[in-house]
């Protein structure tokens, strides 16, 4: 699995020279996600909640020109691409750095460079992992060797209760075209919400559809959201993504801006 949200910025007269608000603005030069993907898990006591078998690390640099990847505010959209292979038309290499470090509460690791302007770490794929993403994270993820990057962090995340599914969803295939499906979940500390319907042929998006979500702790996909897909396409899944995200953000000595994210995703469909 490799799939890997951010708003623009704005720098404002209340903050320090080190950090920055996000918002609407001129594109930023960097972006830095940490993504945790999650499926149910038990404690000794029994209690469900989300636990981490990925944990996936991405940096793009695209001076002043990083893709739009700005969750809707409310409703639903299509197409939105959540998880880039690359850092898009504008992505170049950072100057004089070849493989950008990061680190997280005593874990480390270094990023691949995969195209210009794009590094990426696929950090773990254990499938019977059941780490809680709070304590995994508990630090944020934290960039090193990455020139005027270095020292940029993705916030520590939320804590993220059990995530659950009610209506028609396979373990293979997802969630059958037009059924409707709500999820509810327990989640605090994050900024934002989403789900994504993902409709993949041979292991490649075809399709898809971003929603926001609110602070009701549940959202179904009803036929408002199917109509924006296609039934006639052909996918072997239907996959759901249900999205938490916290979002941050600094200035670098030289003036460029970053900005980073941790999400937590839990999905339906777990894929080899």
């Amino acid at each position: 699995m490799r799939p890997l949200i951010l708003a623009a910025l704005f720098l404002c007269g209340a903050c320090d020279d080190k950090s920055i608000a996000l918002g609407r603005g001129a594109p930023a030069d960097a972006r830095l996600l940490a993504d945790v993907y999650t499926w149910e898990c038990a404690s000794a006591e029994d209690e469900l909640y989300e636990g981490v078998f990925a944990y996936q690390v991405s940096l793009e640099y695209a001076p002043d020109g990083l893709a739009d990847r700005d969750l809707p505010s409310s409703g639903c959209t299509r197409g939105l691409d959540l998880f880039p292979g690359d850092a898009g038309d504008n992505g170049l290499d950072i100057p004089d750095v070849d493989r950008p470090g990061w680190s997280t509460a005593g874990v480390e690791g270094v990023l691949d460079h995969v195209t210009d302007g794009f590094y990426y770490d696929n950090v773990f794929d254990n499938r019977s992992g059941c780490q809680d993403a709070a304590e995994l994270l508990a630090e944020g993820t934290t960039l090193s060797d990455a020139g005027s990057f270095s020292g940029a962090t993705a916030p520590s995340p939320g804590t993220l209760g059990d995530v659950v599914l009610e209506g028609e969803v396979d373990e293979e295939t997802g969630i059958p075209y037009g059924s409707v499906v709500t999820a509810t979940w327990d989640a605090r500390g994050w900024d934002d919400g989403f789900v994504q319907i993902r409709r993949e042929k041979a292991g490649a998006l075809v399709e898809s559809v971003t929603c926001a979500t609110d602070d009701s702790g549940s959202f179904t996909v009803d036929d408002d959201v199917w109509s924006l897909l296609s039934d006639a396409l052909e996918v072997d899944i239907t996959n759901l993504y249900v999205g938490f995200q916290v979002d941050g953000g600094s200035a670098t000595a030289d003036g460029q801006e970053i900005l980073t994210s941790t999400r937590a995703m839990h999905v339906a469909v777990v894929q080899d």
